[in-house]
């Protein structure tokens, strides 16, 4: 069916947004609220983004002359009778959407499609008290819905196949970017975006290292736009805290969506990030961040001998080709795949006070991250010195199984590898999803494939047995791919 009539339930930043994107797709919109100011500041917003708009050339001339007469501004819901589809924006309380959307059907057609832009309720709880369940989807949109590109189809049990199909359609006709996501708690991009932030939280809450060595890491490293505490502060650590302690819930509190006592300290001091100019950076005399720490211009002073590598060595060359390196028996460096130092010491047999781990899992891009067992932290520091001074990044943690880059990727593609096994979505549309909402530089399961299935299962493998926390409980998807050496991405 094509879409001429698009109904918008919310005049919120969220519902004027849809709303605008409907009449820049040429459709005729029906906006309603129950606030007539909220309607005419909606409409106002509207009005002026889409004539900057055809100012700029990017709208033909007289089209926002146009595309008001396309805007019909609604008191009830009785205007909503032609709209062959309707979206909901209204607030985050099941009861209020429920008596929405039992309402609205009462005005549509019975062909009329009914969906909500929930972020977080289940569709399958808000389509409830609907006598025809069959027509109710999610049409999860991103802020700010004119910029953002990706628009999650959410599919409850009781949405038919056809409705399902429909609502991919009517998406990309009003120019957006479907993926298709299974109704569960936080969807796709936020119960994806969990591991980022959460196990960034869990490695500061250990006192590995602070969170500015966190987020420089996953920039520096991995190519982030935004380490997660940075991410944190910039949306929100109250909605944050909120979203993760729901998702938890709602996953039956498994130990892979667990937050941390120091988020929810956070949290409860009010010390949201941006918004309160404080959270986990302090932005009150602007947003200030973490730098990449320059390098040193101090001499050589270590000249180690390469150690055991677990036949995981790919990146030494990255090393020992660097001009200055020298060979030498002062320390023994290692390389070692989701183990701390420590335990890779005992396993064998290494002087603790002369080894050092090195992560060679960004070599390549020209970063390195080192630790120290329990009595090497001044060798681990000189030798941080010495790889600055072969031309690298270098970061200088505490011992950590999994160091930081490995823990948090290992985290990203283990979820992400979960989020398929249990059908949440395809591994395209889990990649696709988190690079167009959280711009991150690789999807999840194209982590898993960078690492290598074998080594990113490796890595769980080793955080779980360290650990003896289930919270690193390999994926079944993960397991199975990495035992038979296939990718990521092979289906069943």
């Amino acid at each position: 069916m094509q879409l001429t009539t698009l109904g918008v339930v919310g005049a919120g930043p969220m519902g004027a947004g849809i709303a605008q994107i409907g009449l820049t797709s040429g459709l005729n919109v029906v906006l309603y609220d129950l606030s007539q100011d909220a309607l005419d500041k909606a409409a106002a917003d509207i009005h002026a983004r889409i004539a900057r708009m055809e100012e700029k050339g990017q709208l033909a001339a007289g089209f926002a002359d146009a595309a008001k007469g396309r805007l019909v501004l609604a008191s009830d819901l009785a205007p909503f009778a032609p709209c062959e589809v309707v979206i909901e924006a209204i607030v985050e309380r099941l009861d209020i959407k429920q008596k929405v959307f039992a309402d609205l059907e009462a005005v549509v057609a019975p062909s009329a499609m009914l969906a909500t832009n929930t972020s977080s309720l289940s569709v399958a709880a808000i389509a409830a008290r609907c006598q025809h369940k069959e027509r109710v989807c999610g049409l999860h949109f991103f802020n700010p819905v004119p910029l953002m590109k990706l628009v999650e189809v959410i599919v409850a049990p009781a949405t038919s196949p056809e409705v399902a199909a429909w609502a991919v359609e009517v998406s990309k006709q009003i120019g957006k970017v479907p993926v298709s996501v299974k109704d569960a708690p936080g969807f796709l991009v936020n119960l994806q975006g969990r591991a980022l932030a959460l196990e960034g939280l869990a490695i500061v809450q250990e006192g590995v290292t602070d969170p500015a060595t966190v987020d420089r890491i996953m920039r520096d490293a991995a190519g982030f736009r935004m380490g997660p505490f940075e991410l944190m502060d910039l949306t929100g650590i109250d909605v944050n805290y909120a979203a993760s302690t729901y998702i938890y819930e709602g996953y039956q509190h498994d130990p892979r969506l667990k937050t941390t006592t120091l988020h929810q300290l956070m949290s409860n001091a009010g010390l949201f990030g941006r918004k309160t100019a404080r959270g986990f950076f302090d932005y009150a005399d602007g947003a200030k961040f973490p730098a990449t720490a320059p390098a040193p211009d101090l001499p050589v002073t270590v000249k180690p001998k390469l150690g055991a590598s677990d036949g995981w060595g790919e990146g030494w060359d990255e090393i020992t080709t660097r001009p200055g390196f020298v060979a030498g028996d002062e320390v023994t460096l290692i390389a070692p795949i989701g183990e701390d130092c420590a335990t890779a010491c005992a396993r064998l047999g290494l002087d603790p006070k002369t080894t050092v781990a090195v992560d060679l899992t960004a070599a390549a891009a020209g970063h390195l991250t080192v630790m120290s067992a329990i009595g090497g932290g001044a060798v681990a520091a000189r030798v941080g010195d010495w790889l600055r001074g072969l031309g690298f990044r270098v970061e200088v943690i505490q011992d950590s199984p999994g160091f930081v880059l490995q823990r948090i990727l290992g985290m990203i593609a283990n979820l992400g590898c979960e989020l398929a096994q249990i059908g949440v979505a395809s591994p395209e549309d889990i990649d696709l999803a988190m690079k167009l909402a959280q711009n991150y530089p690789k999807g999840p399961v194209e982590f898993a494939d960078w690492l290598g299935p074998q080594k990113a299962h490796a890595i769980m493998v080793q955080l779980q047995a360290i650990t003896g926390s289930d919270r690193y409980r390999p994926s079944l998807w993960l397991r199975r791919r990495a035992q038979l050496g296939l990718s990521a991405y092979e289906q069943a």
